[in-house]
């Protein structure tokens, strides 16, 4: 059972980013930041979007991304290897929440909101 916890907390975190999404939750810039990368990079690359709402491409994202970093470390368990993995997996994170706030200024710059 221990090896499929991650599964489970995948699935569970799941609807949790894309209800963050839907309703513009602020605790997302830490829970999804996937997602925010994908929606920030579409909106740069559009004209304004007065609702600066989430669309398709960042729903999928936010779906996907908890279940598929669930399996992983549910594989890495398996093997032996989940501490490494975790760590990497936490290092990417960060990574992406830096990015969401770099990629954020970045289309508020070229929509010119301050």
């Amino acid at each position: 059972m221990r090896t499929k916890l991650p599964i489970i907390a995948g699935i569970v975190m799941a609807p949790v980013c894309v209800l963050g999404l839907l309703w513009q939750q602020s605790f997302i810039w830490l829970v999804c930041p996937q997602a925010l990368v994908v929606m920030f990079l579409r909106q740069a690359q559009h004209s304004y979007d007065s609702l600066g709402a989430a669309d398709y491409p960042d729903l999928i994202t936010a779906l996907f991304y908890y279940p598929v970093v669930g399996w992983i470390l549910s594989r890495a368990s398996r093997g032996g290897r989940f501490k490494s993995v975790a760590l990497r997996v936490l290092l990417y994170h960060v990574i992406t929440i830096v990015m969401a706030i770099f990629f954020a200024k970045m289309r508020n710059k070229l929509w010119g909101v301050n």
